[in-house]
Parts: structure tokens; sequence; C-alpha cells
């Protein structure tokens, strides 16, 4: 019987692998089967770009997970000596793993599967601290986008009425947060660590965000560069916080980018596709990449 289970998990490891492999690819062929994508919209964005402009935010998009796999390789030291070879391999296979879950959850199963079973809670303690720190980069900042469109947009009272409840509750959430991490009795890092795990995620937001601000100057987007920061700050926001899977993430992409970028001078297909690139981009370029690399990584279904 032992022996028996035992030859089961040496078949779980690949089973896994072409399990996330296969529905990463029936992901993304639905997208661009079902969804109402006008490419030639999308092709009139791309003639608008230069040569060098896709291989460049290619490769910005592909230095925030340089500096994502730098973040995993500092919370796991003080457990584990990780190679920035190997966080690299990780984050990207972890990826193609997290496009098919909503809130990334795939990346807490794939990544914990690197080590042996002993460490196993250490790492989703790691990785729920890279997960809190990046998500409070993005609440923050898109926070900040979200008043400065406030007092643009309402009267004193209404903003006034609207950033109170929003202080309330990020005080609730920072309350469930505490309870959370009671009940998992995670043991919080020091606070060198947390700042510099602030600091890895920071940097992440302002290479992928950057490549917002590219695109849109190169297609002739016409708004002042801080209405264009806080527009790609609210943003982030709005598609952060709303729970979806990846197979309709692209949608809710396409909607909050409409509402939030569209002026008298960019309309709503252009939109469209600006936001098909930065999804290429940010998103299906590091989740193939992670696809064609997870094959070739050794998952540890087994204690050893």
């Amino acid at each position: 019987m032992s022996i028996a289970l035992h030859k089961s998990k040496q078949f779980l490891a690949p089973l896994i692998k072409i399990i996330v492999i296969l529905i990463c690819a029936y992901v993304i062929y639905i997208q661009w089967m079902e969804r109402p994508l006008q490419l030639n919209e999308l092709w009139i964005a791309l003639q608008k770009l230069q040569g060098f402009t896709l291989v460049a935010m290619i490769a910005v998009s592909l230095a925030s997970w340089l500096v994502e796999s730098k973040k995993w390789q500092y919370l796991v030291s003080d457990f584990y000596e990780l190679s920035f070879r190997e966080s690299v391999l990780q984050n990207l296979t972890a990826q193609a793993a997290s496009f098919i879950t909503p809130f990334r959850a795939g990346e807490f199963a794939m990544k914990s599967l690197f080590f042996k079973k002993s460490l196993r809670k250490k790492v989703l303690s790691s990785i729920l601290a890279g997960t809190i720190s990046q998500m409070l980069i993005t609440v923050l900042l898109g926070i900040t986008g979200v008043l400065f469109y406030l007092k643009e947009s309402l009267e004193l009272d209404t903003a006034f009425y609207l950033i109170g409840a929003g202080i309330l509750l990020l005080v609730l959430l920072a309350g469930l947060s505490l309870w959370l991490i009671k009940k998992w009795n995670y043991k919080i890092p020091a606070t060198k660590k947390w700042c510099r795990t602030i600091l890895f995620s920071l940097l992440r937001y302002l290479l992928f965000a950057s490549n917002w601000l590219l695109l849109l100057w190169l297609l002739d987007y016409e708004s002042p560069i801080l209405i264009t920061m806080r527009n790609v700050s609210i943003f982030y926001l709005v598609v952060s916080i709303i729970p979806v899977f990846q197979i309709f993430d692209i949608a809710l992409k396409w909607t909050a980018a409409t509402y939030i970028f569209e002026g008298a001078f960019f309309n709503s297909e252009l939109i469209i596709a600006a936001t098909s690139i930065i999804w290429l981009t940010n998103s299906i370029a590091p989740t193939l990449l992670g696809c064609a690399l997870l094959p070739f990584q050794r998952l540890k279904t087994l204690e050893e």
C-alpha cells in the first residue's frame, strides 16, 4: 500500500505541470476567441508604435519580475538559501499557476511545492508577506489617486464623507488582517525586513505601471502626466481589489480602463486596444514564459 502511494506521488508533479499548462493555454485561447476585441483597433494602435516599443515594454515587464524574484529571495533567506536564478524560475512558473486563480491563489500552491513539506508553512507565510506588501503599495497609491480625483470632481462635503468611509474601511481591513495573522499564528517579520520588502514592492509597481505611461504617451493620450499617473493608480486599485479568475480578468481591465482613461481625445476602442497591449506584455508574456519553464522545474511532492 505504501509503495503504491509512493508511486502515485511520483506521478503527481508531472500531472500538476500538465494541468497548469493546459488550463493556461485554454484560458489564453478563449480570451481571444470569445472576447469582443476589435482587432482592427488593435492594429491601428500597433501602427502608431515604434518597432522597439513592444520589445521595450516586455523588457520592462520582465524587469519587474526580476525585482519580484529578488524580493522572494530576500523573504525566504531566513530559512532557505535560494539562488537568484532559482527565485526567477519559481516566480515565473508560479505566475502560470496564479494566472488561472483569483487573488493569485495559485502562487501559494505552486511555490510551496518547490520546498520540503517541513518548510511549507514558512514558505506560505513568506508568500503572504510579499502579497500583503504589494497590495499595500497598490492600495496606498490607489487611494491617493482616488483622493486627487475626488478633490477635482466632487464637492468638499461629499468628498469628506467618502474619504471618511474609506478610512473606516481601511481600519476594518486592518483589523481583519490582524485577526487572520493571529489565527494563522504568523510570526510578523522585523521592521527592517518589512521596510525592504515594501521597497521591493514599490519598485516593482513603478516598473509595471510605467508601461502604461509609455504606451499612452506613444498613443497620443492628451492628458497631463500627473493626471495620467492618477488614472493608472486608480486602475490598478480597481483591478486588484475585485476577486476574479483570470478568465474574466481582461474583460474587467477593459471595463475599468474605459471608465478611467476615456476622454474627449481618446476613444474607447483605442483604450481597449491599449489595455490589451498592456495585458499581453505584463500578464501573458510572463505566463507563457512560466509555462515554457514549468516542465523543467522539480516539484517536491514527496517529503525529503
